[in-house]
């Protein structure tokens, strides 16, 4: 069978009584890298099966293409939050401006935290300015899984107006969000940055300690020397051996500098 014969197949699949078929369908339309499937996955954004739905939202997000922008908009307002979700990381997968609000609204308003971790993940890869103050709000999520990711999106992002967001959180009491704000502020690169770090190298969880120590190392400022060469005594290898990594980051600053 010809390619376009089968691309052919697997959009009159997409119709089929059985939704497996459809579902199956689905799934392959969306490794093809053929535009030719664009519409017809978008009509199937409407299929009566919520499993159907979210892998035609899948597919268009593999496809990249702009046409899908607007009914997956529309698709984030589906009754199914896992459809919903994978709706929200479809439109980051693309990557058009014009899903920026929608994603939003999404990240204030959805009840589903695994929603709004995925329309955080999907604002985070768009790096549309008009993210940064909803993402910075959403380094006070009651769920630590967004929370965490809205951190991740503002490295990303190089956001400087999170520095002192993200700073405060370096003392959340979950180990996971307090590692992904010290990576974001390394991300950052911003010296405001580097005392509240050299703090959060006393953190017991040794993950946190690791991602201070790297992220001092990307800052690179003379002020992390000391705290540094007494964190390769560190307890735990990983740490030891990123210590040594940042230390040769800041050497290497203060040569340039000079």
């Amino acid at each position: 069978m010809s390619a376009e014969n089968e691309i052919k197949g697997l959009i009159k699949d997409l119709k089929d009584e059985d939704w497996t078929v459809r579902l199956e369908a689905a799934r392959t339309l969306g490794t093809t890298e053929d535009a030719g499937a664009v519409e017809p996955l978008i009509q199937a954004l409407k299929d009566r099966n919520r499993e159907v739905r979210g892998a035609v939202a899948q597919s268009l997000g593999d496809l990249r293409n702009a046409r899908a922008v607007e009914p997956l908009i529309q698709a984030l307002k589906d009754e199914d939050s896992e459809v919903r979700g994978i709706v929200a990381g479809a439109l980051g997968e693309i990557g058009d401006a014009r899903a920026v609000e929608p994603l939003i609204q999404v990240l204030r308003e959805d009840k589903d935290d695994d929603v709004r971790l995925d329309a955080v993940w999907a604002l985070g890869r768009i790096g549309d300015a008009r993210a940064v103050e909803p993402l910075i709000q959403a380094l006070n999520d009651e769920n630590w899984d967004v929370l965490g990711e809205a951190a991740t999106a503002l490295g990303y992002m190089k956001e400087v107006r999170a520095v002192e967001p993200l700073i405060q959180i370096l003392n959340d009491e979950e180990s996971e969000v307090r590692g992904e704000a010290a990576k974001a502020l390394g991300e950052i690169g911003d010296p405001k940055a580097v005392e509240p770090l050299i703090q959060a190298l006393k953190c017991e969880d040794w993950y946190v300690r690791r991602e201070a120590v790297q992220a001092l190392g990307l800052i690179g400022d003379k002020r992390a020397v000391k705290p540094l060469n007494q964190v390769l005594k560190d307890k735990e290898k990983e740490v030891q051996e990123a210590a040594e990594e940042a230390l040769k980051r800041v050497e290497e600053k203060e040569k340039g500098r000079k």
